[in-house]
């Protein structure tokens, strides 16, 4: 009896991030969409990727929880948009952990939203390809 008074806590919180992973689409608010639009003017997207190296990950922009964009501090030319499946709950307001035995991050990779004020893991996230954006012209 005693174990599954342990285990079923911890049940329930492995299960929470799986109800919110589903394929429904996230929207984003009118003034979320027009500081997507603002990151991405004036760049071209390219052939989505399935990796990032650790020098592209340098700056991470959350809009909303519909998209991740990373971006080299030193070349801020092109830009790495990711649109985590089924979106990536909170992370604006909290933090993003990601465990890697690399140096790349990549599609299919799990990360987990952190409450900053609680510390307690409140949901997780799939990364997708990276689309690269890059700077036209001059």
């Amino acid at each position: 009896m005693r174990k599954i008074i342990f285990a079923l806590p911890l049940a329930l919180m492995l299960a929470a991030p799986a109800a919110n992973s589903g394929t429904a689409e996230v929207k984003l608010s009118e003034k979320e969409q027009t500081k997507f639009d603002k990151k991405i003017a004036g760049r071209e997207a390219g052939k989505p990727v399935s990796c990032i190296n650790r020098i592209d990950q340098k700056n991470m922009t959350v809009i909303g929880d519909k998209y991740l964009i990373y971006g080299r501090s030193g070349n801020p030319k092109t830009i790495y948009v990711n649109e985590p499946y089924g979106g990536c709950r909170d992370v604006d307001r909290n933090t993003l952990i990601t465990v890697r035995s690399s140096t790349q991050l990549c599609r299919g990779e799990i990360a987990q939203v952190q409450s900053r004020p609680s510390g307690a893991f409140i949901d997780s996230c799939s990364f997708s390809s990276f689309v690269p954006y890059t700077k036209t012209g001059g």
